[in-house]
Protein backbone atom coordinates (compact mmCIF):
# COMPACT_ATOMS: atom_id res chain seq x y z
CA UNK A 1 0.00 0.00 0.00
CA UNK A 2 1.59 3.75 -0.83
CA UNK A 3 2.33 5.66 1.48
CA UNK A 4 -0.38 9.06 1.53
CA UNK A 5 1.15 12.24 0.20
CA UNK A 6 -0.26 15.32 1.41
CA UNK A 7 0.19 18.41 1.10
CA UNK A 8 3.74 19.45 -0.50
CA UNK A 9 5.60 16.96 1.79
CA UNK A 10 9.23 15.89 0.58
CA UNK A 11 9.31 12.25 0.16
CA UNK A 12 11.58 10.18 -1.58
CA UNK A 13 13.43 6.64 -2.02
CA UNK A 14 17.16 7.83 -0.51
CA UNK A 15 17.75 10.85 1.68
CA UNK A 16 19.36 14.18 0.38
CA UNK A 17 23.10 14.63 -1.31
CA UNK A 18 25.02 17.45 -0.04
CA UNK A 19 23.65 20.09 -2.36
CA UNK A 20 20.37 19.47 -0.48
CA UNK A 21 21.20 20.43 2.96
CA UNK A 22 19.73 24.03 2.78
CA UNK A 23 17.00 24.19 5.30
CA UNK A 24 13.65 23.90 3.96
CA UNK A 25 11.58 24.60 6.93
CA UNK A 26 9.93 21.58 7.78
CA UNK A 27 9.28 19.41 11.12
CA UNK A 28 8.37 15.90 11.36
CA UNK A 29 6.44 15.05 14.44
CA UNK A 30 6.05 11.17 15.01
CA UNK A 31 3.11 10.48 17.06
CA UNK A 32 -0.51 11.66 16.82
CA UNK A 33 -1.13 11.36 20.86
CA UNK A 34 -1.64 14.46 23.07
CA UNK A 35 2.02 15.03 23.25
CA UNK A 36 2.56 15.29 19.44
CA UNK A 37 -0.25 17.16 18.66
CA UNK A 38 0.49 19.99 21.57
CA UNK A 39 3.81 19.86 20.46
CA UNK A 40 3.15 20.57 16.91
CA UNK A 41 0.80 23.35 17.24
CA UNK A 42 4.21 24.82 19.11
CA UNK A 43 6.10 23.95 15.50
CA UNK A 44 3.58 25.50 13.27
CA UNK A 45 4.87 28.87 14.70
CA UNK A 46 7.64 28.46 13.61
CA UNK A 47 8.03 25.78 10.63
CA UNK A 48 6.37 26.62 6.98
CA UNK A 49 5.21 23.13 7.32
CA UNK A 50 4.31 20.48 9.75
CA UNK A 51 4.11 16.83 9.21
CA UNK A 52 2.70 14.40 12.16
CA UNK A 53 3.04 10.59 11.18
CA UNK A 54 0.81 8.47 13.17
CA UNK A 55 0.12 4.42 12.48
CA UNK A 56 -3.69 5.19 12.93
CA UNK A 57 -5.86 6.54 10.94
CA UNK A 58 -7.90 9.13 12.70
CA UNK A 59 -11.20 8.88 13.61
CA UNK A 60 -14.12 11.07 11.75
CA UNK A 61 -15.66 11.81 14.94
CA UNK A 62 -14.34 11.85 18.84
CA UNK A 63 -14.01 7.41 19.20
CA UNK A 64 -11.17 5.53 20.70
CA UNK A 65 -8.50 4.39 18.54
CA UNK A 66 -6.13 1.30 18.15
CA UNK A 67 -2.98 3.29 18.85
CA UNK A 68 -4.26 4.74 22.59
CA UNK A 69 -6.03 1.72 24.52
CA UNK A 70 -5.59 3.79 27.60
CA UNK A 71 -8.05 6.42 25.96
CA UNK A 72 -10.92 4.16 27.66
CA UNK A 73 -9.80 4.72 31.25
CA UNK A 74 -10.52 8.29 33.60
CA UNK A 75 -8.28 11.28 32.06
CA UNK A 76 -7.83 14.61 33.59
CA UNK A 77 -6.67 17.78 32.53
CA UNK A 78 -5.43 19.46 35.00
CA UNK A 79 -5.35 22.72 36.09
CA UNK A 80 -2.12 23.67 34.67
CA UNK A 81 -2.56 21.42 31.78
CA UNK A 82 -6.30 23.45 30.91
CA UNK A 83 -4.25 27.04 31.01
CA UNK A 84 -1.38 25.54 28.68
CA UNK A 85 -4.62 24.67 26.09
CA UNK A 86 -6.41 27.79 26.77
CA UNK A 87 -3.68 29.32 25.50
CA UNK A 88 -2.25 27.29 22.84
CA UNK A 89 -5.72 27.12 20.93
CA UNK A 90 -7.72 29.96 22.38
CA UNK A 91 -11.23 29.51 22.75
CA UNK A 92 -11.17 25.85 22.66
CA UNK A 93 -12.62 25.48 26.84
CA UNK A 94 -16.06 26.90 24.77
CA UNK A 95 -15.66 24.57 21.87
CA UNK A 96 -15.73 21.38 24.52
CA UNK A 97 -18.64 22.51 26.36
CA UNK A 98 -20.66 23.27 23.00
CA UNK A 99 -19.94 19.29 22.43
CA UNK A 100 -21.08 18.22 25.88
CA UNK A 101 -18.43 18.91 27.84
CA UNK A 102 -19.29 19.75 31.79
CA UNK A 103 -18.21 22.96 33.17
CA UNK A 104 -18.96 25.12 36.16
CA UNK A 105 -18.60 21.86 38.66
CA UNK A 106 -16.92 21.86 41.41
CA UNK A 107 -13.52 20.30 41.92
CA UNK A 108 -13.16 16.71 42.76
CA UNK A 109 -13.23 15.77 46.71
CA UNK A 110 -10.09 13.92 47.35
CA UNK A 111 -9.23 11.46 49.63
CA UNK A 112 -5.62 11.38 50.46
CA UNK A 113 -4.59 8.22 52.75
CA UNK A 114 -4.91 9.94 56.08
CA UNK A 115 -8.92 11.06 54.83
CA UNK A 116 -10.95 13.46 52.87
CA UNK A 117 -9.41 17.19 52.46
CA UNK A 118 -11.73 19.98 52.60
CA UNK A 119 -12.49 21.16 48.75
CA UNK A 120 -11.93 24.83 47.58
CA UNK A 121 -14.08 26.73 45.63
CA UNK A 122 -11.69 26.54 42.69
CA UNK A 123 -8.47 25.67 41.74
CA UNK A 124 -6.05 28.64 41.03
CA UNK A 125 -5.98 28.35 37.47
CA UNK A 126 -5.53 32.24 36.80
CA UNK A 127 -7.83 34.43 35.31
CA UNK A 128 -8.69 31.77 32.07
CA UNK A 129 -12.70 30.45 32.07
CA UNK A 130 -13.80 27.69 34.19
CA UNK A 131 -12.28 24.70 33.46
CA UNK A 132 -13.85 21.75 31.80
CA UNK A 133 -13.94 18.19 32.01
CA UNK A 134 -14.42 15.99 29.13
CA UNK A 135 -13.26 12.42 28.10
CA UNK A 136 -9.75 12.00 26.51
CA UNK A 137 -11.41 10.78 23.04
CA UNK A 138 -13.43 14.22 23.19
CA UNK A 139 -10.25 16.61 23.98
CA UNK A 140 -7.97 15.18 21.24
CA UNK A 141 -10.56 15.32 18.41
CA UNK A 142 -10.92 18.75 19.85
CA UNK A 143 -7.54 19.72 19.81
CA UNK A 144 -6.86 17.64 16.46
CA UNK A 145 -9.27 19.58 14.64
CA UNK A 146 -7.33 22.89 15.87
CA UNK A 147 -4.16 22.03 14.77
CA UNK A 148 -5.03 21.07 11.27
CA UNK A 149 -6.53 24.39 10.90
CA UNK A 150 -3.15 25.56 10.69
CA UNK A 151 -2.47 25.68 6.85
CA UNK A 152 0.96 24.19 6.79
CA UNK A 153 -0.12 20.68 9.09
CA UNK A 154 -0.54 17.59 7.94
CA UNK A 155 -1.12 14.29 8.56
CA UNK A 156 0.17 11.16 7.02
CA UNK A 157 -2.22 8.29 8.30
CA UNK A 158 -1.49 4.74 9.06
CA UNK A 159 2.20 5.67 8.60
CA UNK A 160 4.91 4.64 10.75
CA UNK A 161 8.49 5.66 11.35
CA UNK A 162 11.11 3.24 10.93
CA UNK A 163 14.29 5.00 11.43
CA UNK A 164 16.25 8.12 11.55
CA UNK A 165 18.51 9.13 9.05
CA UNK A 166 22.06 10.80 9.58
CA UNK A 167 23.94 13.26 7.87
CA UNK A 168 27.25 12.13 5.92
CA UNK A 169 29.21 13.14 9.65
CA UNK A 170 26.58 11.12 11.83
CA UNK A 171 26.14 14.66 13.42
CA UNK A 172 22.67 15.75 12.62
CA UNK A 173 19.27 14.05 11.58
CA UNK A 174 18.33 15.07 8.25
CA UNK A 175 15.17 13.09 8.07
CA UNK A 176 13.21 9.70 9.36
CA UNK A 177 12.61 6.66 7.20
CA UNK A 178 8.88 5.75 6.74
CA UNK A 179 6.39 3.03 5.79
CA UNK A 180 3.09 2.04 5.49
CA UNK A 181 2.03 0.52 8.47
CA UNK A 182 2.34 -3.46 8.10
CA UNK A 183 4.64 -2.92 5.23
CA UNK A 184 7.34 -5.77 5.24
CA UNK A 185 8.82 -5.11 1.85
CA UNK A 186 12.21 -3.35 2.27
CA UNK A 187 11.26 -1.81 -0.80
CA UNK A 188 8.41 -0.15 0.90
CA UNK A 189 10.55 2.11 3.16
CA UNK A 190 10.82 6.05 2.04
CA UNK A 191 12.54 8.75 2.96
CA UNK A 192 10.64 12.42 4.70
CA UNK A 193 13.41 14.79 4.80
CA UNK A 194 13.33 17.44 7.57
CA UNK A 195 15.07 20.09 9.23
CA UNK A 196 13.53 18.86 12.98
CA UNK A 197 12.26 15.42 13.67
CA UNK A 198 10.44 15.48 17.16
CA UNK A 199 9.76 11.68 18.61
CA UNK A 200 6.48 11.57 20.34
CA UNK A 201 5.77 7.68 19.66
CA UNK A 202 5.10 7.25 23.51
CA UNK A 203 5.31 4.08 25.47
CA UNK A 204 6.42 1.80 22.74
CA UNK A 205 9.09 4.49 21.63
CA UNK A 206 12.43 3.47 20.21
CA UNK A 207 14.29 6.46 20.36
CA UNK A 208 17.56 4.82 22.61
CA UNK A 209 18.01 1.71 19.69
CA UNK A 210 17.54 4.82 17.17
CA UNK A 211 20.57 6.40 18.95
CA UNK A 212 22.30 3.57 19.79
CA UNK A 213 22.58 2.58 15.42
CA UNK A 214 23.62 6.44 14.86
CA UNK A 215 26.71 5.61 17.29
CA UNK A 216 25.25 8.63 20.45
CA UNK A 217 24.80 5.46 22.71
CA UNK A 218 21.44 5.00 25.03
CA UNK A 219 20.09 6.97 27.85
CA UNK A 220 20.30 6.15 31.25
CA UNK A 221 16.92 5.23 32.45
CA UNK A 222 15.36 5.13 35.93
CA UNK A 223 12.30 2.56 36.39
CA UNK A 224 9.60 1.81 38.96
CA UNK A 225 8.09 -1.30 38.89
CA UNK A 226 4.49 -0.44 40.06
CA UNK A 227 2.71 -3.34 39.05
CA UNK A 228 -0.20 -1.11 38.34
CA UNK A 229 -3.37 -2.39 37.03
CA UNK A 230 -7.32 -0.52 36.60
CA UNK A 231 -10.28 -1.41 34.86
CA UNK A 232 -12.99 1.48 33.87
CA UNK A 233 -16.31 2.25 32.53
CA UNK A 234 -19.17 4.75 32.06
CA UNK A 235 -21.91 5.07 33.76
CA UNK A 236 -25.06 7.54 33.63
CA UNK A 237 -25.41 9.47 37.11
CA UNK A 238 -28.41 8.17 39.05
CA UNK A 239 -31.18 10.50 38.89
CA UNK A 240 -31.75 9.84 43.30
CA UNK A 241 -28.39 11.33 43.16
CA UNK A 242 -27.77 13.56 46.49
CA UNK A 243 -25.05 15.72 44.70
CA UNK A 244 -22.66 16.20 47.42
CA UNK A 245 -19.79 16.17 45.08
CA UNK A 246 -19.29 16.04 41.09
CA UNK A 247 -16.66 14.24 41.09
CA UNK A 248 -14.42 12.22 43.94
CA UNK A 249 -10.58 10.50 43.80
CA UNK A 250 -9.51 7.86 46.35
CA UNK A 251 -6.06 7.05 46.82
CA UNK A 252 -4.69 4.04 48.48
CA UNK A 253 -4.00 3.02 52.58
CA UNK A 254 -0.17 2.41 52.62
CA UNK A 255 0.70 0.02 53.28
CA UNK A 256 -2.73 -2.45 53.70
CA UNK A 257 -5.27 -1.57 51.41
CA UNK A 258 -3.95 -0.77 47.68
CA UNK A 259 -7.22 -0.15 46.42
CA UNK A 260 -7.51 3.47 44.70
CA UNK A 261 -10.42 4.54 42.64
CA UNK A 262 -12.28 7.94 40.68
CA UNK A 263 -15.00 9.39 39.74
CA UNK A 264 -15.10 12.30 36.64
CA UNK A 265 -17.72 14.02 35.47
CA UNK A 266 -17.48 13.66 31.73
CA UNK A 267 -19.51 15.04 28.83
CA UNK A 268 -23.20 14.26 28.37
CA UNK A 269 -24.08 13.85 31.88
CA UNK A 270 -21.95 10.94 32.22
CA UNK A 271 -19.38 9.67 35.05
CA UNK A 272 -16.07 8.04 33.57
CA UNK A 273 -15.40 5.37 36.22
CA UNK A 274 -11.82 3.76 37.22
CA UNK A 275 -10.43 1.28 39.99
CA UNK A 276 -7.00 0.84 40.13
CA UNK A 277 -4.31 -0.94 42.24
CA UNK A 278 -0.59 -1.06 43.19
CA UNK A 279 2.17 -4.05 43.29
CA UNK A 280 0.02 -6.16 40.89
CA UNK A 281 -3.06 -6.32 43.01
CA UNK A 282 -5.57 -5.50 40.20
CA UNK A 283 -9.19 -4.88 39.77
CA UNK A 284 -11.22 -7.21 37.75
CA UNK A 285 -12.98 -6.59 34.79
CA UNK A 286 -16.18 -9.10 35.76
CA UNK A 287 -19.45 -7.13 37.23
CA UNK A 288 -18.89 -8.58 40.88
CA UNK A 289 -15.39 -8.40 40.69
CA UNK A 290 -15.01 -4.57 39.79
CA UNK A 291 -17.96 -3.22 42.37
CA UNK A 292 -16.60 -5.69 45.03
CA UNK A 293 -13.09 -3.92 44.12
CA UNK A 294 -14.92 -0.99 45.00
CA UNK A 295 -16.66 -1.57 47.86
CA UNK A 296 -13.16 -2.41 49.27
CA UNK A 297 -11.60 0.65 48.65
CA UNK A 298 -11.01 3.04 51.84
CA UNK A 299 -13.82 5.57 51.53
CA UNK A 300 -17.72 3.72 50.89
CA UNK A 301 -18.95 6.81 48.74
CA UNK A 302 -17.54 5.27 45.17
CA UNK A 303 -18.86 1.86 45.79
CA UNK A 304 -22.12 3.27 46.94
CA UNK A 305 -22.64 5.56 43.70
CA UNK A 306 -21.78 3.04 41.21
CA UNK A 307 -24.10 0.62 43.24
CA UNK A 308 -27.16 2.31 42.04
CA UNK A 309 -25.83 4.07 38.83
CA UNK A 310 -26.13 2.69 35.34
CA UNK A 311 -23.91 0.75 33.43
CA UNK A 312 -23.34 2.23 29.80
CA UNK A 313 -20.09 0.09 29.35
CA UNK A 314 -18.15 -2.90 29.42
CA UNK A 315 -15.62 -3.01 32.09
CA UNK A 316 -11.96 -2.93 30.18
CA UNK A 317 -8.80 -3.42 31.92
CA UNK A 318 -5.50 -2.05 31.72
CA UNK A 319 -2.02 -2.80 33.31
CA UNK A 320 1.20 -0.96 33.46
CA UNK A 321 3.56 -2.47 35.45
CA UNK A 322 6.46 -0.17 34.72
CA UNK A 323 6.89 3.41 35.44
CA UNK A 324 10.29 4.84 33.16
CA UNK A 325 12.03 8.07 32.93
CA UNK A 326 14.47 7.97 29.79
CA UNK A 327 17.00 10.27 31.15
CA UNK A 328 17.84 11.81 27.44
CA UNK A 329 19.84 15.22 28.80
CA UNK A 330 22.50 13.08 30.75
CA UNK A 331 23.73 11.55 27.48
CA UNK A 332 27.68 12.47 26.58
CA UNK A 333 26.25 13.29 23.29
CA UNK A 334 23.34 14.22 21.23
CA UNK A 335 22.53 14.61 17.51
CA UNK A 336 21.05 18.40 15.78
CA UNK A 337 17.74 18.11 14.51
CA UNK A 338 16.27 15.53 16.59
CA UNK A 339 14.34 15.59 20.44
CA UNK A 340 12.33 13.54 22.34
CA UNK A 341 9.07 14.76 23.84
CA UNK A 342 6.32 13.32 26.28
CA UNK A 343 5.85 9.37 26.63
CA UNK A 344 8.76 8.59 25.01
CA UNK A 345 10.96 10.03 27.93
CA UNK A 346 8.95 9.82 30.83
CA UNK A 347 5.82 7.43 31.33
CA UNK A 348 4.89 7.16 35.08
CA UNK A 349 1.69 5.45 36.48
CA UNK A 350 -1.41 6.87 34.96
CA UNK A 351 -3.69 7.03 38.25
CA UNK A 352 -2.11 10.25 39.00
CA UNK A 353 -4.08 12.00 36.26
CA UNK A 354 -0.72 13.76 34.78
CA UNK A 355 -0.38 12.69 31.57
CA UNK A 356 -2.16 15.37 29.08
CA UNK A 357 -0.46 17.93 31.63
CA UNK A 358 2.63 16.51 31.06
CA UNK A 359 2.43 16.59 27.59
CA UNK A 360 1.43 20.08 27.77
CA UNK A 361 4.03 21.18 29.66
CA UNK A 362 6.77 19.40 27.34
CA UNK A 363 5.33 21.61 24.31
CA UNK A 364 5.27 24.90 26.54
CA UNK A 365 9.02 23.90 27.45
CA UNK A 366 9.59 23.49 23.97
CA UNK A 367 7.75 27.25 22.78
CA UNK A 368 10.19 28.52 25.46
CA UNK A 369 13.19 26.94 24.00
CA UNK A 370 12.53 28.34 20.63
CA UNK A 371 11.47 31.48 21.80
CA UNK A 372 15.68 32.01 22.31
CA UNK A 373 16.49 31.05 18.69
CA UNK A 374 15.87 33.95 16.68
CA UNK A 375 15.65 31.97 13.39
CA UNK A 376 16.06 28.71 12.54
CA UNK A 377 17.06 26.94 15.68
CA UNK A 378 21.08 26.49 16.36
CA UNK A 379 23.81 24.24 17.18
CA UNK A 380 23.24 22.68 20.43
CA UNK A 381 18.91 23.29 20.31
CA UNK A 382 18.21 19.95 20.67
CA UNK A 383 20.46 19.61 23.99
CA UNK A 384 18.51 22.42 25.24
CA UNK A 385 15.51 21.45 24.88
CA UNK A 386 16.20 17.64 26.10
CA UNK A 387 18.10 19.23 29.62
CA UNK A 388 15.27 21.78 29.42
CA UNK A 389 12.32 19.33 29.20
CA UNK A 390 13.86 17.24 32.29
CA UNK A 391 13.76 20.23 34.90
CA UNK A 392 9.83 20.68 33.43
CA UNK A 393 8.83 16.64 34.47
CA UNK A 394 11.12 16.72 37.16
CA UNK A 395 8.26 17.24 39.95
CA UNK A 396 5.20 14.96 37.97
CA UNK A 397 7.59 12.30 37.67
CA UNK A 398 8.44 13.03 41.63
CA UNK A 399 5.48 12.61 43.36
CA UNK A 400 4.48 10.05 41.04
CA UNK A 401 7.71 8.02 41.68
CA UNK A 402 7.45 8.50 45.03
CA UNK A 403 3.87 7.64 45.46
CA UNK A 404 4.55 4.17 43.81
CA UNK A 405 8.05 3.45 46.00
CA UNK A 406 6.00 3.58 48.76
CA UNK A 407 4.51 0.30 48.11
CA UNK A 408 7.62 -0.98 48.72
CA UNK A 409 7.96 -2.33 44.53
CA UNK A 410 11.09 -2.44 43.09
CA UNK A 411 12.72 0.04 41.15
CA UNK A 412 16.19 0.34 39.13
CA UNK A 413 18.70 3.12 38.21
CA UNK A 414 17.22 5.54 40.87
CA UNK A 415 19.36 8.10 42.13
CA UNK A 416 17.60 7.99 45.70
CA UNK A 417 17.50 11.81 47.01
CA UNK A 418 18.90 13.24 50.08
CA UNK A 419 16.36 13.20 52.60
CA UNK A 420 13.83 11.67 50.19
CA UNK A 421 12.35 9.48 53.41
CA UNK A 422 12.09 12.80 55.67
CA UNK A 423 10.12 15.02 52.47
CA UNK A 424 7.88 12.09 52.48
CA UNK A 425 6.48 12.11 56.00
CA UNK A 426 6.78 15.75 56.32
CA UNK A 427 4.09 15.37 53.42
CA UNK A 428 2.24 12.93 55.15
CA UNK A 429 2.28 15.79 57.84
CA UNK A 430 0.93 18.19 55.46
CA UNK A 431 -2.13 16.09 54.22
CA UNK A 432 -2.97 15.18 57.88
CA UNK A 433 -3.00 19.31 58.57
CA UNK A 434 -4.48 19.68 55.14
CA UNK A 435 -8.11 17.83 56.91
CA UNK A 436 -8.57 20.40 58.92
CA UNK A 437 -7.26 23.14 57.23
CA UNK A 438 -8.68 24.81 53.79
CA UNK A 439 -5.49 27.20 52.90
CA UNK A 440 -2.90 24.31 53.24
CA UNK A 441 -5.36 21.92 51.56
CA UNK A 442 -5.68 24.15 48.53
CA UNK A 443 -1.79 24.42 48.33
CA UNK A 444 -1.66 20.95 48.34
CA UNK A 445 -4.13 20.94 45.73
CA UNK A 446 -2.04 23.36 43.60
CA UNK A 447 0.93 20.89 43.74
CA UNK A 448 -1.80 18.28 42.48
CA UNK A 449 -2.93 20.68 40.03
CA UNK A 450 0.63 21.31 38.71
CA UNK A 451 -0.24 25.14 39.14
CA UNK A 452 2.61 25.24 41.79
CA UNK A 453 5.93 23.51 42.22
CA UNK A 454 6.50 20.97 45.10
CA UNK A 455 8.73 23.22 46.97
CA UNK A 456 5.71 25.78 47.40
CA UNK A 457 4.68 22.68 50.40
CA UNK A 458 7.82 24.58 52.20
CA UNK A 459 6.42 28.06 52.37
CA UNK A 460 5.34 29.86 56.02
CA UNK A 461 1.84 29.20 55.57
CA UNK A 462 2.21 25.83 55.22
CA UNK A 463 5.80 25.14 57.16
CA UNK A 464 4.30 26.65 60.41
CA UNK A 465 1.17 25.28 61.11
CA UNK A 466 2.50 21.75 60.21
CA UNK A 467 5.95 22.37 62.51
CA UNK A 468 3.34 23.44 65.04
CA UNK A 469 0.90 20.33 64.75
CA UNK A 470 4.46 18.35 65.04
CA UNK A 471 5.30 20.29 68.61
CA UNK A 472 1.82 19.70 69.88
CA UNK A 473 2.11 15.97 69.11
CA UNK A 474 5.64 15.75 70.83
CA UNK A 475 3.77 17.42 73.91
CA UNK A 476 1.33 15.11 73.94
CA UNK A 477 -1.64 16.73 72.70
CA UNK A 478 -2.43 15.27 69.08
CA UNK A 479 -6.13 15.22 68.19
CA UNK A 480 -7.40 12.16 66.61
CA UNK A 481 -8.80 13.09 63.24
CA UNK A 482 -12.40 11.74 62.94
CA UNK A 483 -12.40 9.04 59.57
CA UNK A 484 -14.61 11.34 57.46
CA UNK A 485 -15.44 10.34 54.11
CA UNK A 486 -16.47 12.11 50.26
CA UNK A 487 -20.25 11.64 51.64
CA UNK A 488 -21.48 12.36 54.35
CA UNK A 489 -23.29 9.56 56.38
CA UNK A 490 -26.71 11.17 55.49
CA UNK A 491 -25.91 10.93 52.05
CA UNK A 492 -23.80 7.79 52.30
CA UNK A 493 -27.47 6.16 53.63
CA UNK A 494 -30.28 7.22 51.09
CA UNK A 495 -27.44 5.76 48.58
CA UNK A 496 -27.91 2.20 50.67
CA UNK A 497 -31.37 2.28 50.72
CA UNK A 498 -31.60 2.78 47.11
CA UNK A 499 -31.74 -0.54 44.89
CA UNK A 500 -28.84 -1.83 42.81
CA UNK A 501 -28.65 -0.53 39.08
CA UNK A 502 -28.86 -4.47 38.54
CA UNK A 503 -32.20 -5.13 40.50
CA UNK A 504 -33.46 -1.88 39.65
CA UNK A 505 -33.77 -2.87 35.55
CA UNK A 506 -34.43 -6.05 35.89
CA UNK A 507 -37.59 -4.44 38.23
CA UNK A 508 -38.64 -2.23 35.50
CA UNK A 509 -38.11 -5.27 32.92
CA UNK A 510 -40.98 -6.81 34.85
CA UNK A 511 -43.21 -4.12 35.31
Amino acid sequence: MPIPRLGQETISDSPPGPADSEPSSHAVVIGGGMGGLLAARVLADRYARVTVIDRDRFPDAPDHRKGAPQSRHAHALLPRGQQILGRLFPGIGDELRAAGAASGLRPPVFVTPVGKLPTPPAFAVGDGPPGVFASRILIEWHVRNRLLTYPGVRVLHETEATGLVPSSDGGHVTGVRVRARGATDEHTHEFLAADLVMDASGRQSVAPEWLEAMGFGAPPEEMVHSGIGYASRLYRKPAAWPGEWDGIVINGRPPHNPRAGLILPIEDGLWHVSLGGFAGHHPPTDEAGFLEWARRLPDPSLYEAIRVAEPVTPIRGYRTPQNRLRRFERMARWPERFIVIGDAVCAFNPIYGQGMTTAALGAETLERVLAREPGAPGPEFARRFQRELAKAIAAPWMIASGEDLRWGVASSGMRGAPGSGLVRRYVERVLRRARQDADVAGAYLNVVGMVAPPSSLFRPRVLLPVLQDALTELAGGERALADDFASSPAAIARLRALPAAMEAAHARAGD
